[in-house]
């Protein structure tokens, strides 16, 4: 059975990557930050009760190196990760004026976790395996108020390329997903305080609504599948047309 490390597992599309490769078959390894809400997960989809879950914040060092110890020495290897956690943003405003430990905290979860989850994933593979990096739209255009977000994942843009010519030495393939605004549960936060935010968002968007979670894991499984064997370094952007604009 092949080993499959899901990060950021417990919601959106985390989950719903959960939910396919433990469908495909894989053994699945996922973790979040909170326990809680991965058992609420399993009264909802029993059938997930064999995923092996971690409770970890990938922002901290010390618990990335549990998650990858345990990894090492349970499975010994992985042939594939989906590096998809990413926490609430909070450094979004006017850049001049955000608290410089909010852009840290950002930069840190949504790069540097990234390249620490990179390095050792592919110390754990061999040759066939793959890695995708759930990286944004906002990693290929400005996004005026969120600027630390933008950088962060402009620079797991730089990261996903430069590894990608490494890693192929090794017969390793990485790449990433870009997904445009998708539905998921914080939009639905969102909507209790803008009703008409749904709405709103979908007029700016060439294809006129959101994407579903279903959507942006097809990519990543493709990505994750032979099919795509030819494809290196390469970033996937699933947005409706929205970076086109």
């Amino acid at each position: 059975m092949k080993n499959i490390l899901i990060t950021g597992g417990s919601r959106g599309i985390g989950l719903e990557c959960v939910k396919r490769f433990h469908q495909d078959g894989w053994n699945v390894i996922t973790c979040s930050r909170n326990k809680k809400t991965w058992l609420e997960n399993l009264t909802l989809y029993p059938e997930l009760c064999n995923v092996d879950y971690v409770e970890i914040d990938v922002s901290d060092d010390g618990d990335l190196n549990r998650l990858f110890s345990y990894i090492g020495g349970k499975y010994s290897y992985i042939n594939a990760a989906v590096n998809n956690a990413s926490p609430k943003i909070i450094s979004q405003g006017e850049f001049s004026e955000v608290p410089a430990e909010n852009l840290f905290s950002t930069l840190k979860s949504d790069f540097w976790s990234y390249v620490v989850c990179l390095q050792k994933e592919l110390n754990l593979m061999n040759s066939g395996s793959c890695i995708v990096n759930v990286s944004s739209v906002n990693g290929l255009r400005p996004c005026p108020g969120a600027a630390i977000y933008s950088a962060a994942k402009h620079g797991l843009e730089g990261l996903t390329r430069s590894v990608a010519l490494e890693a192929i030495q090794k017969g390793i393939r990485v790449n990433a997903v870009a997904p445009g605004v998708t539905w998921t549960s914080r939009w639905e936060e969102r909507k209790n305080s803008n009703p008409n935010i749904r709405e709103e968002i979908e007029t700016q968007i060439p294809i006129k609504r959101f994407a579903i979670e279903s959507e942006i894991v097809n990519a990543i499984e493709w990505l994750c599948c032979a099919k795509s064997s030819y494809v290196v370094g390469h970033t996937l952007v699933v947005d409706g047309g929205l970076s086109l604009d």
